[in-house]
C-alpha cells in the first residue's frame, strides 16, 4: 500500500514568492503586542497612526488586521471608540485550522479519538508527577460538579471539556494544552449527531474520578493507566453506537469559526 507523504518540503526551500506585505505587517503587529506585553482588551492605535507607523496603504493594513482577526489575535469593533482590540487566540482557532487540514486529508472522526488515546494518558502521567496542589483541587472540583450535573447534558459537556482541559494544561506543556483541547472541541461529536445519554454520562463521571484519584496519588503510571482506560472505553462507546460517524470525514464547516 502506498502512502502519500505530506508537509515534507523544508521550510528553507525557496518559495519563489516573497511574503505578502499584509502578512509581514501582521507579523510585526504580533511582535509589538508581545514585546510591549499588551494585555487582552487593549486598543491598537488609530488607523491613521498605524498607516504612518507601518508605511503602508489602507487596504494593506486592513488586510493585515483581518488576518489577525481570523487568527483570534484581535477583534475589530465598529463605531466610535471601536477599532482593533487585542484578544487571545484559543484552542477553538486551532480546532478550526485542524478541521480544515483534516478535510483536505480525508481524515475521519475516528482518527481524532485515536490521537487523543495516545496523548491524554501522557498528560495524566505528567500531572501526577508534578503534583500541583491547585490543579488537584480544580480536578476534584470538576469531578464533583460533573457528578452533581448528570441530568444536564450541556453542563456535563462543559465539565467534561473542562476536566480534560485541566489535565492537558496541567502537564505544563502548552502544546499538549492547545492540541488536546482543540481535539476535544472536535470529538465533542454533537455536530455529527452523537448523543450522550445519562448512563454514559455516569460512566464518564466515574472514569474522571478514577483519573483524578490516579493524579492525586502522585503515581504517574496509575494516572496514565486510568486515563488510557477512559479513552479506550470512549472509543468502544463510539464504535458500538456511532459507527457511521466514526468513519465520517471531518469538514471545516463543522468547526470553522
Amino acid at each position: 500500500m502506498s502512502v502519500t507523504r505530506r508537509d515534507v518540503t523544508p521550510r528553507s526551500a525557496p518559495s519563489g514568492m516573497p511574503p505578502k506585505r499584509a502578512t509581514v505587517i501582521a507579523q510585526r503587529i504580533v511582535k509589538e503586542i508581545k514585546d510591549r506585553n499588551l494585555p487582552v482588551g487593549s486598543h491598537l492605535p488609530p488607523e491613521r497612526d498605524m498607516l504612518e507607523t507601518y508605511n503602508v496603504g489602507r487596504n494593506t493594513l486592513r488586510e493585515a488586521l483581518r488576518v489577525l482577526e481570523l487568527q483570534g489575535v484581535l477583534t475589530i469593533r465598529p463605531g466610535p471608540g471601536g477599532g482593533p482590540v487585542i484578544t487571545s487566540p484559543d484552542s477553538r482557532h486551532l480546532a478550526s485550522t485542524l478541521a480544515l487540514l483534516m478535510q483536505f486529508a480525508d481524515t475521519p472522526f475516528r482518527a481524532v479519538i485515536e490521537t487523543r488515546q495516545l496523548l491524554e494518558p501522557l498528560t495524566a502521567r505528567l500531572c501526577a508527577e508534578r503534583g500541583d496542589q491547585g490543579l488537584l483541587a480544580d480536578l476534584r472540583a470538576s469531578v464533583d460538579h460533573m457528578g452533581a450535573s448528570l441530568d444536564d447534558r450541556d453542563a456535563f459537556l462543559d465539565e467534561n471539556r473542562r476536566f480534560h482541559d485541566l489535565v492537558a494544561w496541567g502537564s505544563e506543556n502548552p502544546l499538549f494544552g492547545y492540541c488536546i483541547n482543540s481535539l476535544h472541541w472536535i470529538t465533542d461529536g454533537t455536530v455529527l449527531g452523537v448523543e450522550y445519554p445519562k448512563r454514559f454520562r455516569k460512566i464518564v463521571w466515574q472514569a474522571h474520578d478514577e483519573v483524578c484519584i490516579g493524579i492525586e496519588s502522585g503515581e504517574g503510571a496509575k494516572a496514565e493507566a486510568a486515563m488510557r482506560k477512559h479513552m479506550d472505553d470512549t472509543l468502544r462507546y463510539f464504535e458500538r453506537h456511532y459507527q457511521r460517524q466514526m468513519d465520517e470525514v471531518l469538514s471545516w464547516e463543522m468547526y470553522g469559526l
